[in-house]
């Protein structure tokens, strides 16, 4: 929708409002007032953003999966030269 239209809707309305916000409208006048979101709700929409995306695996930070990194040349040599010569 372009800025234009919008406009044009926002004109129609102006003369022509949507029926549920008049209705609002007359209802507060009347003293309605809108019921407060219980306070849960929105717990339980923070819990939700909290989450993961589904598909991904996350593990606590306790348990990690991968082995600690073995930062020493020499080691390392030792590794990949064991590899060469292992048994295929």
């Amino acid at each position: 929708m372009t800025l234009a239209e919008a406009g044009e809707i926002f004109r129609y309305w102006e003369d022509n409002p949507p029926s549920h916000l008049l209705l609002q409208a007359i209802a507060r006048l009347l003293g309605w007032q809108p019921h407060a979101e219980p306070r849960a709700a929105a717990d339980a929409l923070a819990g939700l953003a909290a989450m993961p995306p589904p598909g991904l695996a996350v593990m606590p930070a306790i348990q990690i999966a991968m082995p600690p990194p073995i930062l020493d040349p020499a080691a390392l040599r030792t590794r990949n030269h064991a590899r060469q010569n292992a048994p295929k």
